[in-house]
């Protein structure tokens, strides 16, 4: 069996780029010895530029925990290393990790335009407007990967996927899928504070530097555009109203301010989450039907039902569909953290390695 060369252009080295080059690193000479797979870094980027070659790239990952940029070890602009062609012989990887959701469109498109596989974890690219969405899995077609956008390393994508591919009919998605708002939730619920909860999901890596990127809402709201739109549904983002938990008055005050008077909040969250009905638990979710309105946010939930026992960065998805209607089929897990969502992209570059085996066995 000949060698299958792969080489990966990254965008992002925040948490989750670091952690997916560190199991890279550690795991590519087994992978050549069990796989056959020649892997290795063509560029790593970040918004000042792209990093060619490998041989740099344990002093980036330095610089990028100390909070630098690329552009001082020497750059060049992104988009003429995805034109570029890639080596003799060797398959492309386009891996979008950047943050914010925001920033990249337009680097995917022109990478799968050239021929690369795209990978994502960021959730940006899938849950703009229809029309770009629609523009790039055009273009994109079955070079296209993103079970890391939601449910970080958990087969959710991959699940609904299956489901519509045997013949099955989604009637509804309900999912509890952010493990830091999953967290924060069960925090408060064991004694914590809510500022104290928030603190400890930055300290974790569970949350974003800013936990307000996680406590708008924004992010449930997007995974539940792609799961709609994998669904099949057309739907712009403006069409999924979503509730923040961010107190009011601290959405645009700086960082440190907002940490500072996270506390003034604590009063009315536990309040809230008191209120709520006997044997119910108060649950951040979003729905997702078939048909009408997509909703996101605090919901009661039972505690018999499989949102109630949720306990820390747990993810949970129900699939209620025609032949999962009397019983749902329910995915769990651990929904948040670098190295889980790190897992998921990983998983789906090494699904591309499979792909090309199969091409191969193909072209006899």
């Amino acid at each position: 069996m000949r060698l299958k060369r792969v080489e990966i252009v990254q965008l992002g080295l925040g948490y989750v780029g670091r952690a997916v080059a560190q199991i890279v690193i550690e795991e590519r000479k087994r992978w050549r010895e069990q796989l056959n797979l020649d892997l290795h870094y063509r560029a790593v980027a970040d918004t000042s530029g792209a990093l060619i070659g490998e041989e740099l790239l344990p002093q980036a990952i330095r610089l990028k925990e100390n909070g630098g940029k690329l552009a001082t070890l020497g750059v060049e602009p992104v988009e003429e290393v995805l034109t570029s062609a890639p080596a003799t012989g060797a398959t492309r990887v386009v891996i979008d990790l950047a943050v914010h959701g925001t920033g990249t469109f337009d680097l995917d498109l022109i990478g799968v335009r050239n021929g690369s596989c795209l990978v994502l974890s960021n959730k940006g690219p899938l849950s703009g407007s229809g029309a770009e969405y629609r523009e790039l899995v055009r273009v994109a077609g079955d070079l296209l990967w993103h079970e890391a956008t939601v449910g970080a390393g958990m087969p959710i994508i991959s699940t609904l996927k299956n489901l519509l591919d045997t013949g099955d009919d989604i009637l509804e998605i309900r999912a509890s899928p952010s493990g830091t708002l999953g967290f924060i939730m069960s925090a408060v619920e064991t004694g914590r504070s809510f500022s104290e909860a928030v603190k400890e999901a930055i300290d974790l890596h569970y949350a974003e530097p800013d936990p307000r990127d996680d406590l708008s809402g924004l992010d449930v709201a997007r995974k539940a555009i792609i799961l709609a739109r994998t669904m099949g549904r057309n739907i712009e983002p403006q069409e999924i109203p979503f509730e923040s938990l961010i107190p009011e008055g601290l959405e645009d005050v700086s960082l440190e301010e907002f940490i500072e008077r996270l506390p003034e909040a604590d009063a009315e969250f536990a309040a809230r989450m008191h209120a709520v009905r006997a044997n119910h638990m108060l649950r951040y979710l979003a729905r997702i039907p078939a048909e009408g309105l997509v909703k996101v946010g605090l919901t009661e939930a039972a505690v018999e039902s499989p949102f109630g026992p949720i306990n820390g960065p747990e993810n949970v998805f129900e699939f209620r569909t025609r032949r999962y209607s009397d019983v749902t089929l329910t995915v769990s897990g651990p929904g948040a953290g670098p190295e889980r969502t790190a897992s998921g992209v990983v998983m789906d570059l090494l699904d591309i390695v499979r792909k090309i085996v199969k091409d191969d066995l193909e072209d006899g």
